[in-house]
């Protein structure tokens, strides 16, 4: 049987009445390194998105996401 290694793809939290969601992008066309990949993130409120982004790293995604909770 062949061994499955299983990979973190979508994280998401909710800060007071926004959701915030890291979700990782696989990006294949126009790249040199093959299984390039990025991690997008969005702040969501009661389901519209009010601000969005990526960056190449997950733990740099989570810190743009709080950091775009609009302050209330």
């Amino acid at each position: 049987m062949q061994k499955t290694e299983w990979n973190t793809q979508k994280l998401c939290t909710d800060v007071g009445e926004y959701e915030l969601l890291v979700e990782k992008q696989k990006i294949h066309a126009g790249c040199e390194q093959p299984n390039h990949s990025s991690w997008k993130w969005s702040v969501a409120y009661h389901g519209a998105q009010v601000a969005s982004g990526s960056v190449n790293k997950m733990e740099d995604a989570q810190k743009a996401a709080l950091a775009n909770v609009p302050a209330g």
